[in-house]
């Protein structure tokens, strides 16, 4: 429908191995990715050695700073839609929120308020909010890092709401009292799940961030 000229996009679908044939096709001049850290290694060493250029976009743990003289209303809903669109299954989620420790109990009621606005259903319902994982698997795998961070001693708040008896769902979810060294501050959930992390300082929210 584009009316682009024929060869110009040509797609291939299949499992790991269709794409590694592709990749190490000599005709191939440059490979970009975006995915999981470990298929990215595994094309980093399948290509290794062949000039090819590389370009790799894998798992992070994005964070949303938030200070004290912001907008509150306006950084909750950059903070819903930077974790929640897609269910948190984007590359570049809002995973982690750095929030300025003088505003943190305000802004995070603030944030559970609106998470309670949320519709969690059928992904192709234009009024859902919050669609269906997309694997057993992935859903398992949030449950495990979400208990973990039950565990570790951070706070969950997940709002009331019903999931649809049909298919792979997971609540909106929102973690406070995290600290560096939690599970869910350090992994990437890859699901509908919010870090919360206080700092006092610009140069504290900085060194957070990027570790």
């Amino acid at each position: 429908q584009a009316e682009l000229p024929d060869g110009v996009v040509n797609i291939v679908t299949g499992p790991g191995s269709t794409g590694m044939s592709i990749l190490t096709d000599p005709r191939i001049g440059k490979v970009a990715f975006t995915g999981s850290t470990s298929v990215g290694i595994t094309i980093a060493q399948g290509i290794a050695g062949q000039g090819k250029a590389l370009t790799l976009e894998l798992g992070g743990k994005a964070a949303n700073i938030v200070f004290d003289d912001a907008a509150l209303d306006q950084a909750v809903e950059g903070v819903i839609n930077g974790i929640f669109f897609n269910q948190g299954e984007v590359c570049c989620a809002g995973s982690r929120l750095l929030v300025q420790e003088s505003i943190a109990d305000e802004f995070i009621a603030r944030l559970r308020d609106r998470m309670g606005t949320l519709r969690v259903g059928d992904p192709m319902d234009k009024n859902t909010d919050i669609g269906a994982i997309n694997s057993r698997a992935q859903l398992r795998r949030i449950a495990t890092l979400v208990e973990s961070g039950v565990r570790e001693g951070a706070e969950l708040y997940q709002p009331a709401c019903a999931l649809p008896a049909k298919g792979f769902y997971f609540r909106p979810s929102v973690f406070s009292g995290v600290t560096m060294s939690h599970r869910i501050a350090r992994e990437e959930i890859f699901g509908p799940v919010l870090s919360v992390l206080t700092f006092r300082t610009v140069d504290e929210a900085i060194e957070k961030a990027n570790n």
